[in-house]
Order: C-alpha cells, then sequence, then structure tokens
C-alpha cells in the first residue's frame, strides 16, 4: 500500500490539494495551503506508518476553524481505510 502512495505523491499537486480541501469545504488561505501541502510531502509516510500522531502542535499554522476541519477530514479517513492502515 505504500508504494501506491508514493507513486501518488510523486505526482501529487499543490492545486489537487486546494480542490480537494474546497471539495470538503475547507478554505485555506495560501500561506495555510502551502504549509499543508509541504507538510503532507515531507510526512505522508509517517502520517500512514502513525495514523494516529499528534498534529495538535500544528494548529497554530491555520485560521478559524481550518485546522479542526482537516482534523475531522483525516478522522474520517481513519476510519474509512482502517483496513489499509497498518
Amino acid at each position: 500500500m505504500l508504494e501506491i502512495i508514493r507513486r501518488y505523491m510523486s505526482k501529487f499537486k499543490i492545486e489537487t490539494l486546494n480542490e480537494f480541501a474546497i471539495s470538503n469545504h475547507i478554505y485555506l488561505d495560501k500561506e495555510e495551503l502551502s504549509f499543508l501541502y509541504n507538510f503532507i510531502k515531507k510526512n505522508y509516510e509517517a502520517l500512514y506508518l502513525n495514523p494516529d500522531m499528534d498534529l495538535s502542535r500544528y494548529r497554530g499554522y491555520f485560521k478559524g476553524d481550518n485546522f479542526d476541519k482537516i482534523i475531522k477530514l483525516l478522522n474520517d479517513a481513519k476510519i474509512k481505510y482502517a483496513r489499509f492502515l497498518n
């Protein structure tokens, strides 16, 4: 599974992330989007290997309730795809 994710991430674009966020009613400004994109690109393997990673220290990089929306989306994905995680 990790190899499939690696292939996807090699082609992952910031525009794709923005479209996904908007489709989930998460509206990120340029700084938030840039931070999230770079974080995902650098940490996707760690997130896959440790789906319960504490992300609370990143709350300050987001405005309003964007962080809470992102965490909810992540938690929903963990439930939906639990059988594929470790």
